[in-house]
């Protein structure tokens, strides 16, 4: 097993390890296991979601998984079994979660970074030109229909890597508002969800609190406040229980999950202005 993650490191484009995403999936795929208690409900959650959204569809035809990663919560099985072709999608695949699903005739795995602006920050953070970035490359999937899109559990890191690999080269102002950098990024995925005709089943985390003594003693937003469309269902994922994070303090998530994406909600929020400040959930 150590040889197919050694596989999978050398094989990820040079941008991709140096931003640190090869070693954040070997991280979260560890993460999953020694937390598979804490987790179980959220997982649970996930999937009975994902399945309700497959069910749903008039067509299976095709369906596509963003932010596929190890699989913990993406119940690939039964969607190989309900639909002709599975397409999970991330920036970088575990060898392990290959060799696990390589009898699977009918999944594909797609190596793509869904932002379209990981490799250009990361020439642009090396080129040490001056001035704001240059604008994003285009996003992946252009053009290709699909019956059914899951964004699963992945909105809220979508910038995180970049904004780090701009700051340990020391670019970070040339970013101008890292808020609204990241801002741009997140709505620029919930953009192109809304701009598909399938159905849109999108799961992310929110806020995130730290508990000590069943009190929450810090809350944050982790969508840079934007507000996301009224519905969708909420529950808490016990992302991190005391010591595997912080010695003093559990982290919670709050995550909303929408069987069906309200594209038109996001797409016209009734003139309110962008981003509308997101209000924290009561779960």
């Amino acid at each position: 097993m150590g040889g197919q993650l050694h596989d999978m490191m050398r094989r990820a484009p040079t941008y991709v390890r140096a931003m640190g995403y090869t070693g954040g999936i070997r991280r979260l795929y560890a993460r999953g296991r020694r937390c598979r208690r804490a987790w179980a409900a959220h997982v649970e959650q996930s999937r009975a979601l994902i399945l309700e959204a497959a069910r749903a569809c008039n067509r299976c035809d095709r369906v596509l998984v963003i932010g596929s990663g190890p699989l913990h919560d993406v119940p690939v099985a039964q969607l190989s079994w309900r639909f002709r072709e599975v397409v999970l999608a991330d920036i970088v695949h575990l060898g392990r979660v290959r060799f696990k699903l390589r009898h699977y005739d009918n999944v594909s795995f797609a190596t793509v970074d869904v932002t379209g602006m990981a490799e250009v920050i990361y020439h642009w953070a090396r080129s040490g030109r001056e001035g704001p970035p240059p604008e994003h490359a285009p996003l992946a999937f252009a053009g290709e229909a699909f019956d059914l899109v899951v964004s699963c559990n992945v909105l809220s890191q979508l910038p995180l890597n970049i904004v780090r690999y701009a700051k340990r080269m020391r670019r970070a102002a040339a970013l101008a508002d890292e808020g609204e950098f990241s801002r741009r990024i997140v709505a620029r995925h919930l953009d192109w969800l809304a701009s598909q005709e399938g159905r849109i089943c999108l799961i992310t985390d929110t806020h995130q609190r730290h508990r000590a003594d069943g009190r929450i003693v810090c809350s944050k937003s982790i969508l840079w406040d934007i507000a996301l469309p009224a519905g969708g269902r909420r529950w808490c994922w016990e992302l991190a229980p005391r010591s595997e994070i912080y010695k003093d303090y559990d982290v919670q998530h709050c995550v909303v999950g929408y069987v069906q994406f309200p594209k038109e909600a996001w797409l016209n929020p009734q003139g309110a202005p962008a981003p509308r400040q997101l209000r924290e959930p009561t779960v």
